[in-house]
């Protein structure tokens, strides 16, 4: 969607572009799609440096000032469609099932490694059920499927464990004191069992 707007700068509107373009802001759109067919751009085409890129004004749909003045409930960037002339609230249609299904696989595959696969571990059950039921959808294997599967819950195993960083061991802070309360307690015994040399003479 792109808005032709007022650019800020002093633009000279000829009589030629006002001729052409009568009405100044029309709404774009493919004329040869199926109505309603979607808004794909709203033009101020008097305040335009050049129309030369622009469809001729039968194949624009003409939009009043009040109208173009309202960019909360009119001019929007997207929810608007032109219709037998004349422009119309649009919700457009919901992606192809194999086409969610392959968007879906993409981020499922990526999960799967990260919790799985870079690890050597092989994904559970329920994570390769899931995965070839998106991979069948995608690929049109599926042809009575009417939604996606739910995502499976990740295994806690393939959670990070608290105090172990990925690639090293990292130690808490209760292990930490047992090791330096451990190395105290040699280094006082190993003081204990020194011979004592005071008094001997040289």
């Amino acid at each position: 969607m792109t808005d032709k707007g007022l650019s800020g700068s002093s633009l000279f509107v000829t009589a030629q572009v006002q001729a052409a373009y009568p009405a100044r802001y029309y709404a774009g759109y493919d004329a040869t799609a199926t109505q309603p067919a979607p808004v794909t751009a709203w033009y101020d085409t008097w305040s335009m440096s050049s129309v030369e890129s622009l469809p001729p004004a039968s194949q624009l749909v003409p939009i009043n000032a009040a109208d173009w003045a309202n960019t909360t409930g009119f001019r929007l960037p997207a929810g608007k469609a032109v219709q037998n002339g004349g422009i119309v609230d649009y919700t457009a249609p919901p992606l192809p099932l194999a086409t969610q299904a392959a968007n879906a696989l993409q981020q499922a595959a990526t999960t799967s490694w990260a919790a799985y696969g870079m690890y050597g571990e092989t994904p559970p059950a329920a994570w390769q059920t899931y995965l070839a039921s998106l991979r069948a959808l995608a690929s049109g294997a599926d042809t009575t499927s009417t939604q996606l599967p739910a995502q499976p819950a990740l295994s806690a195993a393939a959670m990070p464990t608290p105090g172990v960083s990925v690639g090293a061991v990292q130690k808490t802070h209760t292990e930490e004191n047992a090791v330096s309360r451990l190395e105290q307690d040699l280094a006082l015994h190993l003081t204990q069992q020194m011979p004592t040399t005071a008094g001997q003479g040289a």
